[in-house]
This record gives C-alpha cells, structure tokens and sequence, in this order.
C-alpha cells in the first residue's frame, strides 16, 4: 500500500491574519503548511524545503510576490503559484502569468475559491 504524502504549501503574506485564515482553510490533515512574511523569507524557505504549492500576496515590504516569482523562475524553479491581491489590475496579472503563477484571487476571497484552485494545481480531491 502506497504511503500517503501531504504536499506542502508555503504562504507569503506580510499581513499575519491572511496568512491564519489561508491556513485555517487548508486542512492540515491534507496539507502541511509554511509560512514568510516576505518574498525573500519565501525564497530561503523554498531554497531548504520541498514546496509544491505557493499561494502569495502582490504586495509586501523587502520582496513582493512579483519579485519572488521573477527570483524563482531565474533559479530555474517551476513551482505552481496562485498570486492574491486587492488590486486586479490586468497588467499585473499579465505579469504574475509570465513568472509562472498559474492563478489569482482577488481579496477579499472566499475558503471555496481557494480550495478549488489549490486541489486543480496540486490534482487531488
């Protein structure tokens, strides 16, 4: 019998009540979950821990998501990403696309939306 294995999801967040509702919703009995409050934290995470899921925020102080994603995608890292902001300007999202982020939610947003998008990019039910 195969052995279960969680997959883990890094959330970066400077505001620390998004990153407890993001975790509040993903059941830890399913996922294991990690936690920067700014893209360069996220970075030294990723560079020690398997991750396959971020979901990050556009918007922090130091190192925002946009830059995160960029510094990944020039290590050669191609992790599923979905980018979350309160701002949903096309031009920004065209560019979350380009550094690899396969989706994006809009804040407020509801514990559906993210469950639906997390379980679509990691292919579990």
């Amino acid at each position: 019998m195969a052995k279960f294995v969680k997959k883990t999801i890094l959330l970066v967040d400077d505001d620390k009540n998004i990153r407890t509702l993001l975790r509040d919703i993903l059941d830890p009995k399913k996922f294991n979950v990690l936690e920067a409050e700014d893209g360069q934290k996220a970075l030294d995470l990723v560079h020690q821990k398997t991750v396959d899921l971020i979901i990050t925020d556009r918007s922090m102080p130091l190192m925002g998501g946009l830059e995160f994603l960029r510094a990944l995608r020039q290590e050669g890292k191609t992790i599923p990403s979905l980018m979350i902001s309160a701002f949903g300007e096309e031009e920004m999202w065209a560019e979350a696309v380009g550094y690899g982020a396969q989706d994006y939610l809009l804040k407020p947003f509801k514990s559906e939306e993210v469950l639906k998008i997390v379980k679509k990019q990691l292919g579990v039910k």
